[in-house]
């Protein structure tokens, strides 16, 4: 699949600044602390097998059965550029407060403010580097309130060039003292 003309990955100092705007900042990968994230991360680069990104075929949800409900998965649509919930566990529908699986990331306000902006800007960046990225610190959902966050989002990819689906894995905890 060819990238759509005119398309502009978002550079990572765009997405740190819109990110650290609202609270999150990129995580080193050697760096996440939540054994889900790091599982997770093990897990995508046991199945890549030396590739830049695993195929979505590829991912065995029997062997992450006790994930599922941290999980989310992202469709990335190049021409127009869109992205699109596919999947979402339900600790992530409890955290947002809505399940908008099959709605563009644009439509759906889980957030304060306009952090799908940011999450939209985000995803994009990820998919047009093909690599694995995570992100840490406090957010707000509309239907949790403020919360701790440590994620990883790995790109999948069916032609082995051009992200096709990002891999979420998300954990968020109340504040302490809230």
């Amino acid at each position: 699949m060819q990238i759509a003309a005119g398309y502009r990955t978002p550079d990572s100092a765009d997405v740190m600044a819109e990110a650290d705007a609202h609270g999150i900042a990129f995580r080193r990968l050697k760096e996440l602390r939540e054994p889900l994230c790091r599982d997770m991360l093990a897990y995508w680069n046991e199945i890549r097998e030396g590739r830049s990104m695993p195929r979505p075929d590829e991912i065995d949800p029997v062997r992450f059965a006790r994930y599922m409900p941290n999980l989310l998965m992202v469709q990335v649509n190049w021409q127009p550029f869109d992205l699109t919930y596919r999947l979402l566990g339900g600790e992530v529908v409890n955290a947002h407060g809505a399940n908008f699986r099959g709605r563009r990331v644009l439509d759906s306000p889980s957030h304060t403010g306009r952090f799908n902006e940011v999450l939209f800007a985000f995803y994009k960046f990820v998919a047009g580097e093909k690599r694995p990225y995570a992100v840490c610190g406090t957010m707000e959902y509309v239907a949790k309130g403020p919360v701790e966050v440590e994620a990883v989002y790995l790109p999948l990819s069916l032609d082995g060039s051009c992200t096709d689906r990002i891999l979420g894995a998300v954990v968020s905890r109340p504040l302490p003292g809230k």
